[in-house]
């Protein structure tokens, strides 16, 4: 594994990406319209012979995701329960097992450091020797809980980590969900969104991951954080890894936030392209057990904006209806796969909605604001 390289551009470059400003990304009739600049083409295409056919993607709860693409696997996150203070060994290690049905964990990756998210990621770097890659002070929490200090890279936004021949990694610095009616402008949690590319002997497929995010004009407002160095505006951080990436968008976004989807939907889907939208961070409040099952779907009408504007750019949503759900992204597309084994190894049905009782999410009527 290569060690991450900047792509950050210079402020002569950084110029040509241009963002209009007919209204604020809060208005939903004017939403600002993002133009990344034409794509740059990589250098050398990397050898097919061994290249991996497919991405499959499996959601295990909140925003953990694990990615098999060919003999490489990436964990997002990796929460086992919530609400949690400590870390839970023995869980992580049911669900590595199941997981390892399927493939393995070479790569673990943080998004921001939160108890619904960050609290087992630790624990899954020990598990697997893999290499963690998270916040400064991500990295502090995972030397303090005994990681080896050079198993985790800490990250600032622009990295750029080539994972092995045929799949590459971009970090984005993102910004965190905040309510409605407020700006968040640094100083809050570090957040990272990540843009993979990946060669197949047939196209290079493309996916772009956030746990968090902010709905407004947080995605066009410069992130000055605490340390006072300017992090870039996320729209523009975003602009930048596709067109260091030499493609012209990505076709699936898994999008993190709990609400206030619809106005990064409104920007981002037709500016990158998006043909599949992949909503998480559900599922998590209340508290959750994974082995359960999921205790509270995700439901399109919560959101109508959201569920409106992706209607009228044919842009389908594909989520999971229980822990383990699977996803297959290849040349042909998106599409669920069966996932029986590995939910067999959880305790979980082959399908339905687990062993719980599923009640309806506490935050229903609140996932949308006035105005968007």
């Amino acid at each position: 594994m290569k060690i991450p390289c900047p792509y950050g551009l210079s402020a002569l470059a950084a110029a040509c990406l241009v963002i209009a400003c007919g209204g604020s990304a809060d208005d939903p009739a004017a939403p600002p319209a993002v133009q990344p600049p034409p794509p740059v083409a990589e250098p050398t295409p990397p050898p097919v012979d061994n290249a991996p056919t497919n991405v499959r993607m499996t959601w295990f709860g909140v925003t953990n995701w694990h990615y098999q693409v060919g003999e490489l696997g990436i964990l997002l996150d990796g929460a086992v329960g919530y609400p949690a203070r400590d870390p839970n060994p023995a869980m992580v290690a049911k669900v590595h097992d199941a997981l390892k049905l399927k493939g393995d964990i070479d790569v673990v990756l943080l998004g921001h450091l939160h108890g619904d998210h960050s609290v087992d990621t630790p624990e899954w770097a020990k598990q697997t020797g893999a290499q963690y890659y998270g916040s400064k002070s991500a990295c502090a929490e995972a030397v303090a809980y005994g990681i080896a200090a050079n198993k985790c890279t800490a990250l600032y936004g622009g990295e750029k980590v080539q994972l092995n021949d045929h799949v590459t990694m971009r970090v984005v610095r993102w910004v965190h969900s905040i309510g409605c009616g407020l700006l968040q402008n640094g100083g809050g949690i570090e957040t990272f969104g990540y843009l993979f590319t990946a060669q197949t002997k047939e196209k290079t497929l493309t996916w772009y991951v956030t746990d968090s995010g902010a709905g407004g004009k947080d995605l066009t407002t410069d992130q000055i954080d605490t340390d006072g160095v300017n992090r870039g505006a996320p729209l523009t951080n975003l602009s930048r890894a596709v067109r260091d990436a030499g493609i012209d968008g990505f076709e699936v976004w898994q999008g993190g936030p709990e609400s206030r989807v619809v106005n990064q939907a409104r920007v981002v889907v037709p500016a990158f392209g998006v043909k599949y939208f992949m909503p998480h961070h559900f599922g998590a409040r209340g508290g959750f057990s994974i082995t359960n099952g999921l205790h509270y779907p995700y439901v399109e009408d919560e959101m109508p904006e959201l569920k409106k504007f992706l209607a009228t750019a044919q842009v389908p949503q594909l989520y999971s209806k229980n822990y383990f759900d699977a996803f297959v992204y290849d040349a042909k597309g998106l599409r669920p796969d069966t996932n029986a084994e590995v939910k067999l190894a959880m305790g979980l049905p082959a399908s339905g909605v687990g062993l719980g009782v599923q009640g309806t999410n506490p935050r229903a009527g609140d996932m949308e604001c006035p105005g968007d």
